[in-house]
């Protein structure tokens, strides 16, 4: 073979190995190219790898707060705070609340192994200490609990708040001229009830009682007053209740939740006819003792210790 041929032979084989190379790096490129599409495509708008993990995850303790002011006053907020969690959306409580309006509110546990708890207090507009105080907790382990305090002539009552997740409703009834009527329907009665059960809780324990319940199987509150929210410790309360028509007694109970979501049950029965009953269910570890409870218009002594 000449000289010219040989390099003619290696031009050849140079340039068929180039081409090679090149056909390779333009099959990788293609190869390469459909993923690097395919990115910004899982980024759209409802394609899951685009949404950071967790981000529809619920809260694992979380409470929704609806409450509903049923009186003729509006309320104004003093004071919120959380023991526990956060502020979701970081939505603090409404700073007012009209008259007939419902104001809602959520806090969230932010943490592991922890719950949410949380206090609002609203000021009664027109008063300089008449106020109104909502409590919940909803915590990672134990009972949730839940309580209304209000002044005199107005009641705060709750429903709901069960499970992980909760919802509770509150509702403040009443007022000045409520509690004024109730008085002149009293007074114009003059009458004693036939049957009336006055109950009084001492706290005797070094832990806050927080009503969590309470019912009549038989009569009314006597003043439409429900137990009170909260009996503090080393301190009572009392409430009472009575017959309501014809031929008839009163019955009723209340439930107290002490820390770690143990609770105290008291029962009183002071029927039309037969004898006076009572009952007093404390947790593990707490005695309840009973005292007084006799005749038509009985007066009943629980103590906790």
């Amino acid at each position: 073979m000449s000289i010219t041929s040989r390099g003619r032979s290696r031009s050849m084989a140079r340039w068929a190995t180039t081409a090679a190379t090149l056909a390779a790096l333009a099959g990788g490129a293609a190869g390469l190219a459909p993923a690097a599409q395919a990115a910004p495509a899982a980024a759209q708008p409802g394609g899951t790898a685009a949404q950071p993990a967790g981000a529809a995850a619920k809260a694992a303790r979380s409470v929704g707060v609806a409450f509903t002011n049923s009186t003729s006053q509006h309320l104004t907020r003093v004071s919120s705070g959380l023991a526990h969690g956060c502020w979701s959306d970081n939505g603090l409580p409404q700073d007012y609340v009209a008259r007939s309006v419902t104001a809602t509110w959520k806090s969230e546990s932010c943490g592991f192994a922890t719950g949410t708890e949380g206090h609002t207090t609203y000021r009664i507009t027109g008063t300089s200490d008449q106020e109104v105080t909502i409590r919940w907790n909803n915590p990672y382990a134990g009972s949730n609990s839940y309580s209304c305090q209000a002044p005199g002539g107005y009641q705060c009552t709750w429903s709901g708040g069960g499970g992980n997740n909760a919802t509770v409703s509150f509702s403040l009834t009443g007022g000045p001229a409520y509690a004024a009527a109730n008085q002149v329907r009293g007074a114009a009665a003059g009458v004693t009830p036939v049957r009336s059960t006055q109950v009084k809780v001492v706290n005797e324990t070094d832990t806050l009682l927080a009503r969590s319940g309470a019912g009549l199987s038989h009569g009314i509150w006597s003043g439409d007053n429900l137990p009170p929210s909260l009996i503090k410790p080393h301190e009572w309360a009392s409430w009472k209740s009575e017959s309501d028509g014809f031929a008839t007694g009163t019955e009723g109970w209340a439930e107290y939740l002490m820390s770690g979501g143990s609770k105290l049950i008291v029962r009183w029965n002071n029927p039309f006819a037969g004898s006076n009953s009572y009952s007093c269910e404390p947790p593990p570890g707490r005695s309840c003792s009973q005292s007084g409870g006799g005749g038509n218009n009985a007066k009943v002594v629980f103590t906790v210790s």
